[in-house]
């Protein structure tokens, strides 16, 4: 894991001026008419795809921190949309023809960009996007019960209440990282060197990320499947095991698939996270996908 974050080279960061907010984003130095934008998933930061932006080094690639993540601006609310915005204004900038790597709500990013700019994005890779509930406020009944979504609801609440309580004690990285570990113990003891990034994004996170999504469960839906009517790219969607913590259901999985020309499904027996458990997969899945 250490690699992953250690680069043996200086990663040049950079600001975009988006209509309401300052997003920050590591570009390389490479001309190419391909680009690849990277997009994280909530509570992350641009630096968690450095194994990938180094494997593929050979393409221009731009990766982002989300609003109220990690270096950018805050904005005043977050949620599905608010968050793409400035996401959206900043590839609508870029020359290059785009492939999207979205994780998580960097999927959903993905999906909601790839929707407006047609031709421009050429090819997309969904990782576990957050289509837990076809509609607003309901679960997908006869496929998973409601275990998933009460999970997700419990894990928006529940870091709500800490950060509310904890955030504004912490003074340095290191308060963060020791109060982390009443957070999310179990971490700690799989793998404390992750611990102690998380601990140190989040010591940068604006608060209202987490008191948002505490406050308002629905604010990561969108309407997927009518979404990907829209949708010219090649697709690539990537799930999770639902029952290990992926959120990715097959009945939306399904529909957004139907909608789109050209998109294949890939299921892992991984939880929320398939790149950093099935690494190789993951990277011989992209280069496929760009490559096609």
């Amino acid at each position: 894991m250490l690699q992953y974050f250690f680069n043996k080279e200086i990663m040049t960061e950079n600001t975009f001026k988006s209509k309401n907010v300052d997003i920050n984003y590591f570009s390389n130095n490479v001309d190419n008419k391909t680009a690849i934008l990277f997009i994280h998933g909530w509570q992350g930061g641009w630096e968690v795809w450095k194994t990938l932006i180094d494997a593929f080094s050979v393409y221009k690639i731009y990766a982002v921190d989300l609003p109220g993540h990690n270096k950018s601006g805050h904005l005043k609310n977050y949620d599905i949309n608010t968050y793409t915005a400035p996401i959206l204004e900043f590839a609508e900038s870029l020359k290059e023809e785009i492939v999207i790597v979205g994780h998580s709500l960097g999927a959903s990013i993905g999906l909601q960009i790839s929707s407006k700019l047609g031709s421009k994005i050429t090819h997309q890779l969904l990782e576990d996007p957050p289509w837990f509930s076809e509609e607003k406020g309901k679960i997908i009944n006869n496929e998973l019960s409601d275990e998933l979504i009460n999970n997700q609801v419990i894990k928006y609440q529940n870091g709500s209440n800490f950060f509310t309580e904890h955030k504004p004690r912490w003074r340095t990285v290191l308060d963060a990282i020791y109060s982390y570990q009443i957070f999310d113990p179990e971490i700690f003891k799989t793998n404390p060197f992750w611990g102690a990034i998380r601990a140190s994004l989040a010591f940068h996170h604006d608060i209202k990320i987490w008191q948002n999504a505490g406050n308002n469960n629905d604010w990561a839906w969108h309407d997927a499947p009518e979404l990907a009517k829209n949708v010219d790219a090649k697709t690539y969607l990537v799930g999770g095991n639902n029952k290990k913590g992926g959120i990715m259901l097959d009945a939306i999985a399904s529909k957004v698939s139907s909608n789109i020309g050209d998109c294949e499904i890939y299921r892992f027996d991984t939880g929320h996270n398939v790149r950093f458990e099935k690494p190789k997969e993951y990277f011989n899945l992209l280069a496929k996908l760009i490559g096609s």
